[in-house]
């Protein structure tokens, strides 16, 4: 084992496979837990080396755009000795293969609750034009507090298409769709057919397609229509079952066409309106659905940015989204927080901002300082200042939380700190 891969100081191994090796890890510049995914190329050599090395950054760096409280985020991406390697977000976690190889089976409910969360994150990387290609219990992580986490996106395909071991098969076809086993380009629909086998494998504790070997499971996979889940679980709603059957279709068409139309449908039919029913139209902002207030939010943006960055507006919003309470919000975020002890502070901090009074408010932030501020904002962020800006304009009640907002934008605590000493 390493002492050292990069700038990350090696703690212990967490796991081996095909692809190569996962370690915890620290990072003395950040000071956070995190996991480092060293890439296996020593099969490969010469021109395959460097030309799979330079494909798999590319992959890693569509992949790390995917910013979700549902997908492990990725940090980091360079080279050790020659391998490429990753450096993740650690989560401490159990994996579906786990539990279900433990629990057998999981009840309605909580394989309703996992699935949802994992097309809910398969939603954010689709409409980011990314494919997972390897939707399996094994790269689904379940949190202590109910929360899953998904990983290996984007970056799965090199698992069996470019790194194989000595006479071995990689994998089974098990979780793939038709159209993957068969070695054709794969879209969005694919992952929605792997999400399927494993809802049909939670419910039911057995595979849809199972075999003794590679091509017994490839057969079935590709000729045969899997046992009705309706038999194996009597129970079962019929919505649910429905789901199930049109996410396993083998021509894609068949299938559902996003991931949130199969969460949709796991939902039911909608009820139907009566005629003399009103219509009752909601203004409150989808932000709002934690119960926590917008000036909140913003604070609770501000305090993350100096702990992850720049991507602490979208990581806010997209937990708020999620979280039912503050207290979800401030588990969720808290969990991208390294050490224990700056979490805490965080929690502490946010759950204060809930009782402080809203801020005085004025209709308008002075264009002058709109302007001020862009000019300074671009030479950290480029052209994207503008818009920036015209964003933070919507929420900004005085100066001060304009640059304030602004500067949760900027990477790198001593470049923030310039940015709002040039306000004065």
């Amino acid at each position: 084992m390493p002492a050292e891969i990069g700038r990350y100081r090696v703690e212990r191994l967490i796991g081996r496979g095909a692809m190569g090796v996962i370690y915890a890890a620290h990072d003395p510049v950040i000071d956070r837990k995190v996991a480092i995914k060293l890439i296996r190329t020593d099969l490969l050599s010469g021109d395959d080396r460097a030309d799979f090395v330079a494909r798999f950054q590319r992959e890693a760096r569509a992949a790390g755009r995917c910013v979700h409280p549902n997908i492990v985020a990725i940090y980091d991406f360079a080279l050790h000795e020659g391998d490429p390697f990753l450096a993740m977000e650690y989560v401490e976690a159990r994996h579906l293969g786990q539990v279900l190889a433990q629990a057998g089976r999981l009840p309605q409910p909580e394989a309703v609750a996992i699935i949802r969360q994992v097309l809910d994150a398969l939603a954010c990387a689709h409409a980011a034009g990314i494919v997972h290609r390897d939707v399996k219990p094994a790269n689904i992580l379940l949190l202590a507090n109910g929360r899953v986490k998904m990983t290996d996106f984007g970056i799965a395909r090199f698992d069996s298409a470019e790194l194989t071991l000595d006479g071995a098969v990689v994998g089974t076809p098990s979780y793939m769709s038709p159209e993957q086993c068969r070695g054709e380009p794969v879209d969005a629909r694919s992952d929605l057919f792997s999400a399927g086998v494993v809802l049909y494998e939670m419910l039911s504790g057995e595979r849809p397609f199972p075999g003794r070997n590679f091509a017994e499971v490839a057969w079935r996979l590709l000729n045969e229509a899997p046992a009705d889940i309706r038999v194996k679980l009597a129970a079962i709603s019929p919505g649910l079952a429905l789901t199930i059957e049109r996410a396993l279709a083998k021509p894609p068409a068949d299938r559902f066409t996003s991931a949130a139309e199969m969460a949709a449908a796991m939902r039911g039919p909608p009820r139907e309106r009566r005629p003399d029913e009103p219509t009752v139209v909601s203004h409150r902002p989808p932000e709002a659905a934690a119960g926590v207030a917008e000036a909140t939010l913003t604070t609770i943006e501000r305090k993350l940015a100096r702990h992850v960055g720049p991507m602490a507006h979208r990581l806010v919003r997209n937990a708020a989204r999620q979280a039912a309470s503050l207290d979800e919000l401030c588990d969720t975020l808290g969990q991208l927080i390294e050490p224990p002890e700056q979490r805490a502070r965080f929690r502490q901090e946010i759950l204060a901002c809930q009782a402080e009074p809203p801020a005085p408010r004025h209709a308008v932030v002075a264009a002058e300082e709109a302007r001020r501020a862009e000019q300074e904002l671009v030479r950290y962020v480029g052209p994207i200042a503008r818009i920036l800006v015209k964003r933070a304009m919507r929420s900004a009640g005085t100066a001060d939380q304009l640059w304030q907002l602004l500067a949760a934008h900027i990477p790198g605590d001593a470049d923030r700190q310039a940015f709002l000493r040039h306000r004065g």
